[in-house]
């Protein structure tokens, strides 16, 4: 028996020993340098920082450098008030005319600056964006790490209740050899012991799949073997009203609403403007060259520079700028809408959450209660037990007793925590590097 008991420690314990450690924290830094949507999230962040500047705005002006060149072969007839005649084919010409010019739109009904703070709001729009995605690969990542601590904690649970059957067959051979208990309750004990060893294969192997599932997730290979921190922190419980106020002021999806809100009022602006008059101002630096084998001009060059202001004011465009206005108010309302549904789904959800919060956090002093008891009530039976006035069977149940209160207490753990991180993602006080 003791031979079994040996053999049993070392075909479940010993591949412990030479695993490495990982933590949340290592595991959430690991993701988030690998996930796909959060570096695609960082380069539309990108996207919106480049294309946040005065010129494309509309504030700067355009600069042309602009050089052309002209030969020209034509028959030349020409007659003079002076009588003279000229009659030649073939009259070679050429021309040659450069410049830069400056075209600056100094007015445009101001939709420059319009245009400006909509793309500082969507360069925030897409930062709170990139937040967003990042909390939610913290929150799932969180839940696939604690998943593999539940299961290596159902895992040890188990364990000890093989230890418990382990010393029930040792108990029970012992009476039988002397005569005191039927070989019935043996053989009851050794299948026990097998159906337990069975569910501990059967745990491993799924402590390994939620390992692989998580190392999926950070950009590895599945078969890599690491141990997990076996410590759940339980989170803080707080009223509804606190929560409340939280997430109406932090709530990342919120703030989305809120900018994409502010940049449909700025297209309204945009677009009221293109009923103002438009003021251009423009100059230029000009070279102009030609010349001609025959007529009345063979040489002739100007250089100098030009300036000029003008002024033009829109009529019709195909398309009424009262109608694209309307059409932009009423893009404003639909926002406003979807602004206050997105507000009443996360109140809902925060109050889901808060209460189920609640819920395990009282059922978890309960189990904690109903463990300490199932623990005395297998100590007392186990003494009846040596004692010979209790059978296999009482044993057995108060053995499993004990190893599904074991169960369930961590269960409540992983859902109190996972129901934690939620509350704190909706306040976007999800703790990305694993701190909480």
């Amino acid at each position: 028996m003791r031979n079994a008991a040996i053999a049993a420690f070392f075909l479940f314990a010993s591949p412990l020993a030479a695993q490495p450690e990982l933590r949340l924290k290592d595991a959430l830094k690991a993701g988030l340098e690998q996930n796909f949507d959060i570096r695609l999230a960082r380069n539309e962040v990108e996207l919106a920082r480049d294309g946040n500047t005065a010129g494309m705005a509309g504030f700067l002006p355009s600069v042309n450098l602009n050089l052309g060149t002209s030969l020209q072969s034509s028959n030349l007839r020409q007659k003079f008030a002076s009588g003279l005649e000229v009659d030649r084919p073939g009259v070679g010409s050429t021309g040659l005319n450069g410049g830069i010019s400056v075209n600056w739109l100094v007015f445009d009904g101001g939709k420059m600056f319009l245009t400006k703070k909509k793309l500082d709001r969507q360069l925030n729009a897409a930062e709170i964006r990139l937040q967003n995605q990042i909390l939610g690969f913290a929150d799932s990542l969180s839940a696939a790490y604690y998943q593999v601590v539940l299961a290596g904690l159902e895992l040890k649970t188990l364990k000890q209740s093989l230890g418990n059957a382990e010393e029930r067959l040792r108990l029970a051979s012992e009476q039988q050899r002397i005569g005191t208990r039927p070989a019935s309750d043996v053989l009851q004990a050794k299948m026990d012991l097998n159906q337990l060893k069975n569910r501990i294969l059967s745990q491993q192997k799924q402590v390994e799949i939620r390992k692989g599932a998580l190392n999926l997730m950070m950009g590895r290979e599945p078969d890599l073997d690491f141990v997990p921190a076996d410590t759940v922190q339980l989170p803080e419980n707080l009223p509804f009203s606190q929560w409340k106020n939280k997430v109406l002021e932090r709530n990342l999806n919120l703030r989305i609403q809120k900018e994409n809100l502010e940049i449909s009022k700025l297209t309204v602006g945009e677009t009221k403007s293109g009923m103002l008059p438009q003021i251009n101002l423009s100059s230029a630096l000009n070279y102009q060259r030609s010349s001609s084998t025959a007529g009345f001009a063979l040489f002739n060059r100007n250089v100098g520079p030009q300036a000029g202001l003008s002024l033009s004011m829109p009529l019709f465009s195909g398309v009424p700028v009262n109608r694209l206005v309307r059409m932009a108010d009423r893009e404003v309302q639909s926002r406003e809408i979807q602004l206050k549904l997105t507000e009443n789904r996360l109140l809902f959800q925060l109050w889901r959450g808060v209460k189920n919060l609640e819920s395990y956090l009282e059922s978890l002093e309960t189990e904690k209660s109903t463990e300490q008891l199932a623990r005395e009530n297998l100590r007392l039976m186990q003494e009846r037990f040596r004692m010979g006035t209790a059978n296999s069977l009482e044993i057995r149940e108060a053995e499993s007793q004990l190893e599904n209160a074991g169960i369930r207490l961590q269960q409540l753990k992983f859902q109190a925590r996972i129901a934690g991180n939620q509350l704190l993602r909706l306040s976007a006080e999800l703790d990305t590097e694993g701190g909480k």
